[in-house]
């Protein structure tokens, strides 16, 4: 079995567990976050007013192709969106390394198709609906390869074949759909 196809396997077998499975195998994959989301002081300044803007932390690796995500988005909406921190007054601890894994775009769509399941849907749909799932259709399936390098570096590293990004997509829906008429 050749690289490409255990890539594939994981995701599968992300898809069949857990949310705190797939957290702790790709824990294990990537290794821990590098850096805080956003600066301590500069959060707590934000929430009381004192400026406009939260200062971001060095966490990211879209130089290596990964996203990073936060942990508590299966309790909590939009953990990096500075109006539903301001709005939901989201504590710090949200937004510490511990708090954050990395996940290539195959593997975020994963993360947040096993919130909504568990969730039923409260809780990480939106981010699988309206980001997660048109940028792999517009990558894999539509074949529109992004322009800016970071977005080409994650565009590589999850690289999928349409026939495959379809049956991951087609899988995704088929999770969040049985766990949505398990509910009723």
């Amino acid at each position: 079995m050749d690289a490409y196809d255990e890539r594939i396997k994981f995701y599968y077998q992300l898809l069949n567990g857990t949310y705190t499975e797939a957290v702790e195998s790709l824990r294990k994959k990537y290794g821990e976050a590098k850096d805080d989301f956003f600066r301590e002081n500069s959060y707590n300044k934000f929430l009381n007013h004192e400026i406009k803007k939260i200062t971001k932390g060095k966490y990211s690796r879209t130089s290596d192709g990964l996203y990073c995500h936060h942990v508590g988005e299966i309790n909590n909406l939009n953990l990096n969106n500075e109006d539903y921190i301001f709005t939901n007054r989201y504590h710090f601890k949200l937004q510490t390394k511990k708090e954050l894994i990395y996940c290539d775009l195959i593997e975020h769509l994963i993360l947040h198709t096993l919130i909504s399941k568990e969730t039923n849907r409260k809780f990480g749909y939106p981010g699988y609906r309206v980001f997660l799932y048109p940028q792999v259709v517009s990558w894999y399936v539509d074949k529109q390869i992004p322009k800016p390098k970071w977005m080409q570096n994650c565009y590589e590293t999850s690289f999928l074949e349409k026939k495959d990004a379809q049956k991951i997509l087609d899988k995704t829906e088929e999770v969040i759909f049985q766990a949505s008429k398990k509910e009723k």
